[in-house]
């Protein structure tokens, strides 16, 4: 836990979005969020787990779309007709995977942390896809392994 807080390169403080899930606040650095939108239509995918919500149209391509929960192992009840999405960049250096976008359930919240504001959550019982469980200000919040949830994006692509 301390060395993926420790990834985080605190100077001052580092600008993040909290982005809602049904059950938990995602923390990303907000260099990580493309965009957040608003989406209307998801093409599915044939044979696709259930976490891969399908494919939406952003700025001129076909982007990945994920549930967070499903992915992680957590139970949702996302509608899956129209939505608030935020959209990633791809960190893994992924060629077929520039973007994708996570189905979040309400606005993002933009905060700027410094490292005195992060402490484990050593209550939190950790998801499949979660890099750790902090507390900021005393607010709960996970941490998404955006490595594992990217690789795992690609290999759903790739048998498509």
């Amino acid at each position: 836990m301390e060395q993926t807080l420790r990834k985080i390169q605190f100077t001052d403080s580092v600008p993040v979005l909290m982005l809602p899930s049904q059950q938990k606040q995602l923390l990303v650095p907000n260099v990580n969020v493309a965009e957040f939108v608003v989406i209307s239509t998801v093409q599915p995918l044939a044979s696709a787990p259930p976490w891969m919500l399908g494919l939406i149209d952003w700025r001129g391509q076909k982007v990945p779309l994920i549930s967070f929960e499903r992915l992680n192992g957590d139970a949702d009840d996302l509608v899956e007709d129209k939505g608030h999405v935020a959209i990633l960049n791809g960190i893994g250096g992924r060629e077929e995977l520039p973007f994708y976008g996570i189905r979040c359930s309400g606005m993002p919240r933009q905060a700027r942390i410094l490292e005195e504001d992060v402490a484990r959550d050593d209550t939190a019982v950790p998801g499949h896809v979660e890099s750790s469980q902090v507390l900021l200000a005393g607010e709960a919040a996970v941490i998404p392994d955006l490595v594992v949830i990217e690789a795992q994006i690609c290999r759903v692509l790739m048998n498509q």
